[in-house]
């Protein structure tokens, strides 16, 4: 998958036109997961050619249970068009996307739905859209948020890892602490072939090896923030960050950030610097506890 390229243009039109004005059930009609989406037995690839020689892969792994849905939703309706704009302008060539939603492996229909690596704003959008918002989730205290990084791990192919030995990124979004252990039946359930069960810390070193994780907390529920911190200040460090204004635009603007940092890094090009964008997203690391104006 990938072919194409990102219009700006006809993606502003799409979304003021089809997207903006519409309810979330207008948009998101699926009433139950995409069979194309289906992450069992699936390998998705982000491969390179003449038309993109240079790929950035990056999977954006979204909570869908039910304090979660608003993110994908103000995305489509809203942001999605700057966010690549700005990823764009800031000269990563050739990024593909693929989109992923999370819910809860112990009690959720449908614990995970992948999408494909994308290039053109079309398909992008077809994908996010596709997304069964199932609105679940338990009681349990946690998220089944490693599901993506087993799928990155395990059920990708990457032509920029693979054969120039660059990492891909992957950033998560939610707003609960991350599940520790996923056992061999439900892994198999949900991807197949699975041999054994794995914590989370296991399967995010063997993730590690290939991509750069990134998880962005969203404190929607009282009494969330101190075992949330925990949990993932333990399992990421300072690639844990927690939104302290989350507005859903402060989401969309540290995606776009994220991606341009990333691709900076990994080609030796000038990171930006606390003064390079615009001065509206403030963000904690929670493990130093030091605020940083992240310009975007």
């Amino acid at each position: 998958m990938g072919a194409g390229y990102y219009s700006y243009d006809t993606a502003q039109i799409r979304r003021s036109v089809k997207y903006e004005r519409a309810s979330m059930e207008e948009i998101f009609t699926q009433t139950t997961m995409d069979p194309k989406m289906n992450p069992h037995g699936v390998v998705r690839e982000c491969c390179e050619n003449d038309e993109h020689p240079d790929t950035l892969p990056i999977i954006i792994g979204l909570d869908v249970t039910g304090s979660m849905g608003h993110v994908p939703a103000h995305l489509i309706k809203h942001d999605f068009p700057e966010v690549m704009k700005k990823i764009l302008d800031e000269g990563v060539p050739c990024p593909q996307l693929c989109f992923a939603a999370y819910g809860d492996h112990l009690c959720d229909d449908f614990p995970l739905q992948v999408g494909q690596f994308e290039a053109s704003d079309e398909l992008m959008e077809k994908w996010l859209t596709s997304i069964y918002l199932e609105g679940g989730g338990g009681g349990n205290g946690g998220e089944s948020t490693s599901l993506v990084y087993y799928f990155a791990a395990r059920h990708t192919s990457c032509d920029a890892i693979k054969k120039r030995g660059k990492k891909g990124l992957l950033i998560t979004i939610g707003d609960e602490p991350n599940h520790a252990d996923y056992s061999m039946k439900a892994l198999h359930n949900i991807f197949g072939g699975a041999e054994k069960g794995i914590t989370s810390g296991e399967i995010i070193a063997e993730a590690r090896q290939n991509w750069e994780i990134y998880h962005i907390n969203i404190l929607d529920w009282v009494g969330s923030s101190a075992p949330v911190k925990k949990c993932w200040s333990e399992l990421l460090g300072d690639h844990f960050i927690s939104v302290e204004d989350n507005t859903d635009a402060n989401i969309s603007n540290m995606i776009a950030h994220l991606a341009v940092e990333h691709y900076k890094k990994q080609n030796g090009t000038t990171q930006p610097t606390a003064t390079d964008a615009v001065q509206n997203t403030t963000v904690k690391s929670t493990a130093n506890s030091n605020h940083q104006r992240i310009l975007l």
